[in-house]
């Protein structure tokens, strides 16, 4: 299976409790395909806010949680990871559910 996008994914490094994260890399270079699958705007009191969901596929890689962001190494674009869903069968491949975010 060959892959379209690059990411480096990024690890909050922040104190328990801080209210701000600072992010750290955790993994760079890891191929994986990112689709877009559903998107929208929704207001957030006098802010209009998009959203869109994405689907990232990539190889198995361990230690991966939700806390954590990918960062595409192309277009600068993040997404936070929402869901992880582990995908058994010969290519071991590994699904993200990610939300865009703004930097």
């Amino acid at each position: 299976m060959t892959y379209r996008h690059r990411v480096k994914i990024l690890r909050d490094n922040s104190p328990d409790g801080d209210p701000d994260p600072s992010y750290v890399q955790f993994f760079t270079g890891i191929p994986c395909n990112i689709v877009a699958i559903t998107g929208g705007e929704v207001y957030r009191g006098k802010q209009l806010q998009a959203e869109t969901t994405n689907v990232i596929e990539f190889r198995n890689l361990q230690g991966l949680t939700t806390q954590m962001i990918f960062k595409n190494l192309v277009t600068g674009k993040q997404y936070l990871i929402t869901r992880i869903l582990e995908h058994h069968g010969r290519d071991r491949v590994m699904i993200a559910e990610a939300t865009e975010v703004l930097d």
